[in-house]
């Protein structure tokens, strides 16, 4: 047996990323490729991968710190020579090595499985995933004249994008917008009386935004004959995908010539709240509007929870962020976030920067959770709703892509 280090691989441009999830700990069995822990950009998570099979020995780093490539994640057990050494394992996929260069290692892909069954479709190219890249891969494809299989899990197409993200958040962001606006004319001796939500025209004006766009998307499909499939695929083999159908849960397989994946990811969700708790959501579930809250909490500084947080605090909210690193938005321009947090300061009870989220529990009057400041601190609040917005994660795990040798 040999004790090895796993340090983290090439990351591309990520420098001092923040460790939000510990998967692994000390006496773990793992394998080759499995993941160890998520570190989180400003908008995006990566699970780094091992690139031995061992018994994890000992943890190098805690919840909360920023690593970078070569940073020493654990120390690995592993039944090898002692001159056994970790080789590097690309988080990303990484340029072809020269022939030369005998010392960088290659990536083997997968052994494909082999589907004996029948097919009950067929095509020429089969994209799985409608969102932005899915639709428009798609389209170009059957401009290009290839039969084609669009394969997406939501009732419309679009994705995570127009139907849970980005055009329905603008859309109440609008309205946010206005309203705030309104606040600023009483300077200018123009009053207006307090306006009132009416939480159910507010959710209909959204989803007829969506649907506005969602349903071009499905005229637009449909004058290029592309096969719309609603479900969830995975892969049977390089040339085969099984969808199980949303309709009824039956199960579909699709015979392809060429694929292209655009599975797009979906929200972080952290293991320490309470499960299936409605005052607790992601990004999806605040998108709802079920509720009011007089107290939220907004658990990741970035781009997407402060944009929720925004939304809720004109609906009457007050708001704690809660943020591991020193700053919020950390990906934008710093003297734009200056700007922005002076001038949305009135929105927040608490901003705790350098804070973790340890723990939380569901009670009759909400959700109690604590946190500790990276001097030791320890506080806690209580509250209506609780936004996890930590990153987002990829879904290219699910769909068995190993199986189709990728």
């Amino acid at each position: 047996m040999a004790i090895i280090d796993i340090k983290v691989p090439d990351i591309g441009d990520f420098k001092e990323v923040a460790i939000i999830e510990l998967l692994v700990k000390p006496g773990d069995s793992i394998k080759a490729e499995q993941s160890l822990i998520t570190v989180e950009s400003d908008k995006a998570s990566m699970e780094i991968p091992s690139s031995h099979a061992g018994v994890v020995k000992e943890l190098k780093v805690a919840l909360g710190d920023k690593v970078s490539e070569g940073t020493l994640i654990l120390t690995l057990e592993v039944a090898a020579s002692p001159s056994a050494r970790a080789e590097p394992v690309e988080a990303r996929p990484s340029a072809t090595p020269s022939p030369s260069t005998s010392s960088v290692r290659t990536e083997t892909a997968p052994r494909a499985a082999t589907h004996t069954g029948t097919a009950d479709l067929e095509c020429d190219m089969l994209v799985l995933g409608a969102g932005p890249g899915g639709y428009s891969a798609a389209f170009r494809a059957a401009d290009l004249g290839l039969k084609t299989v669009l394969v997406e899990r939501y009732p419309t197409l679009g994705g995570v994008c127009l139907n849970v993200g980005c055009i329905p958040s603008k859309a109440l962001l609008h309205v946010a917008a206005v309203m705030d606006e309104v606040k600023h004319f009483e300077a200018l001796g123009v009053n207006f009386a307090e306006p009132t939500v009416d939480l159910a025209k507010l959710k209909a004006h959204k989803e007829k935004v969506i649907a506005k766009l969602t349903g071009g998307l499905a005229a637009m499909a449909k004058m290029r004959k592309v096969t719309v499939v609603q479900g969830t695929g995975e892969f049977a083999d390089p040339f085969h995908l099984k969808v199980q159908l949303t309709k009824d849960g039956s199960t579909q397989t699709i015979r392809f010539k060429q694929a292209i994946i655009a599975a797009g990811s979906e929200a972080v969700k952290l293991p320490f709240l309470p499960k299936d708790d409605p005052r607790i959501v992601t990004s999806t579930g605040a998108l709802e509007l079920r509720q009011r809250p007089k107290k939220m909490l907004v658990i990741g500084g970035g781009i997407i929870g402060l944009e929720m947080g925004t939304v809720y605090s004109t609906l009457g909210a007050k708001l704690d962020v809660v943020e591991m690193l020193d700053g919020l938005m950390q990906g934008a321009d710093r003297d734009l976030v200056k700007v922005w947090q002076k001038m949305n300061a009135h929105r927040f009870d608490r901003l705790m920067l350098k804070t973790r989220t340890v723990g939380a529990e569901a009670t009759k009057d909400g959700i109690r959770v604590m946190f500790e400041g990276l001097d030791g601190a320890k506080s806690e609040g209580l509250y209506d709703l609780v936004l996890q917005a930590v990153g987002r994660t990829p879904n290219g795990k699910k769909i068995a892509a190993e199986k189709a040798g990728v």
